[in-house]
C-alpha cells in the first residue's frame, strides 16, 4: 500500500533501535542476535535486587516491552522478577484496595486514578517534579514515538517555566498504562493482582472512548492510555476496545498516526484494518523515496507503519 519499499533502508542501519524494529517485522540480520544476547548479559548485570532497573517503573516496563519485542531467548528469570516488582509497585499505591470495587466510566471527577502515581496535587512540588522528569525520560529512551521529543528537565528556569512531566503522567495515566502493558506482555494479564490496576484504567475511559485527566477525552492521552488494551488477551476484543478504536479513528492526526498504528496491530477487531488503510493512506504523500517518512524516529516509524500493514496483507 505504501508506494516506498523501506525495507532496504532499514536493512542498512545499526544499532538496538534497528534490532528490535527488524525484529518486530521477522527480519533478521546474522549479527542482530549479537546484540541481542550483549543486551541480555548487561541487564542481567544491571537489574537490581528487588527485580527493577534503576528503581524506576518506567524504566523496568521499558525493558520487558523491549525484551518481547526482541524475542529475547533467554530473559524468563529477569523478567519474572521484574514483573514481580511492578506488581508489588501496583500493589503499594495508596489506591490500590479502593480499585478493586471500581468498575467501567465509573471514576468521573478530574485526575482521579485511583491514586496510581499520584496525587496529581502534588505535581509542582520540586522531588515530585525532579522524579518524574526522570520516569518521562526512561519513557522516551524505551518508546521513542510516545515520549516527549525532547529531554524533559527535572526543575524550572523561571515561575512561567513549564518544566517537569506532562499531565498525563502527573495525574497517572502514562504511568500506569504502560505498566500494565508491560505486565500483559509478560503473560500477567490475568493474575488477580493486576485487576484493580485495570479496573482503574477502565474506570477512567470516557463515555467518547478517550481518556483525558478531565471527562472529554483527548488524543494525546489516549495514546498512552488504550495500548495496554490491545495487549490484554481477552480485553482486546471487548465493548471498551471497541470504544478506544472508534476514538482513535476520529481523533487521530498528524505524527499521532505512528503511535497509534504501533497499538492498533494488537487488536484482532475487524474494524482495526479500516482504521490501519484510512492512516496509511495518509501517510502516503509523506513517505520518502527511500521509504522513510522523516525525522525524527525514522526506524520506529517504519517498524509502526509496516507492522500494522501487515494485518492489511493477512500475514
Amino acid at each position: 500500500m505504501l508506494p516506498h519499499d523501506p525495507i532496504p533502508w532499514l536493512l542498512e542501519q545499526e544499532g538496538l533501535h534497528a534490532v528490535r524494529a527488524r525484529r518486530l517485522l521477522d527480519i533478521d540480520l546474522q549479527d542482530d542476535a549479537d546484540v541481542v544476547r550483549a543486551l541480555e548479559r548487561d541487564l542481567a548485570k544491571s537489574q537490581s535486587k528487588d527485580g527493577s532497573f534503576a528503581q524506576s517503573p518506567m524504566k523496568t516496563a521499558g525493558v520487558l516491552n523491549l525484551l518481547d519485542d526482541l524475542r529475547a531467548q533467554d530473559s524468563e528469570k529477569p523478567i519474572a522478577r521484574a514483573a514481580s516488582y511492578l506488581i508489588s509497585l501496583l500493589e503499594s499505591q495508596p489506591g490500590y484496595e479502593r480499585a478493586c470495587a471500581v468498575t467501567p466510566g465509573s471514576l468521573r471527577t478530574p485526575c482521579d486514578l485511583c491514586g496510581f502515581f499520584g496525587p496529581y496535587e502534588d505535581r509542582a512540588h520540586p522531588e515530585t517534579m525532579a522524579d518524574g522528569a526522570r520516569e518521562m525520560n526512561f519513557y522516551r529512551e524505551y518508546e521513542p514515538l510516545l515520549g516527549p521529543q525532547k529531554p524533559v528537565r527535572p526543575e524550572r528556569r523561571s515561575s512561567l517555566d513549564r518544566a517537569g512531566p506532562p499531565s498525563c503522567y502527573s495525574w497517572g495515566l502514562i504511568p500506569l498504562s504502560y505498566t500494565v502493558e508491560a505486565l500483559c506482555r509478560a503473560g500477567y494479564a490475568e493474575d488477580e493482582r493486576l485487576q484493580p490496576a485495570v479496573n482503574a484504567l477502565l474506570g477512567v475511559q470516557r463515555e467518547s472512548g478517550g481518556w483525558c485527566r478531565n471527562l472529554g477525552g483527548h488524543p494525546t492521552c489516549t495514546a498512552h492510555g488504550f495500548r495496554w488494551l490491545g495487549r490484554h488477551p481477552r480485553l482486546r476484543e471487548s465493548e471498551y476496545a471497541v470504544c478506544a478504536l472508534g476514538f482513535v479513528h476520529k481523533k487521530t492526526k498528524g505524527n499521532g498516526i505512528f503511535p497509534a498504528l504501533q497499538a492498533l496491530a494488537s487488536f484482532p477487531l475487524s474494524s482495526v484494518r479500516g482504521i490501519i488503510r484510512q492512516m496509511l493512506t495518509e501517510l502516503v504523500p509523506r513517505q520518502r523515496k527511500n521509504g522513510t517518512f522523516g525525522k525524527p524516529h525514522q526506524i520506529e516509524k517504519i517498524a509502526a507503519a509496516l507492522v500494522a500493514a501487515r494485518l492489511l496483507d493477512g500475514s
